[in-house]
């Protein structure tokens, strides 16, 4: 796969490893979309900043929209609670499992049509 010719869209890239990953496909030749909650903390020249909550399938559905030339996903959004499935806080639970679970499932159901429609995508 000829990196430089992917379009990416990254979660989670305002901070951190998605930070990271977004810099390193810009430094690629890659197109890359920069989703986060807040698109106004994404520091990264070069990159297209993309409102994305994926815990909210709205929120979903509008960028797998806008960003319809997408070729590559990486699923990087995350949330940290430490909560203990034990004894934790269930919002806590609630919240790990709705990112980190149905939220990275969101992202895969709204993005592999359009990464199949754009003539990329591996099984």
């Amino acid at each position: 796969m000829d990196i430089s010719k992917q379009v990416a869209i990254v979660s989670g890239a305002n901070r951190g490893l998605g930070k990271e990953l977004a810099l390193e496909l810009l430094a690629r030749g890659t197109k890359v979309y920069a989703g986060a909650r807040n698109p106004e903390s994404i520091d990264l020249p070069g990159v297209i900043p993309l409102q994305l909550d994926i815990t909210d399938s709205q929120s979903v559905m509008a960028a797998a929209e806008v960003a319809s030339d997408v070729t590559l996903l990486i699923n990087n959004a995350g949330s940290a609670t430490g909560a203990s499935l034990l004894t934790g806080e269930l919002n806590d639970i609630h919240l790990e499992f709705n990112t980190h679970v149905f939220g990275t499932l969101s992202m895969i159901r709204a993005f592999a049509p359009v990464i199949e429609k754009n003539g990329e995508g591996r099984y």
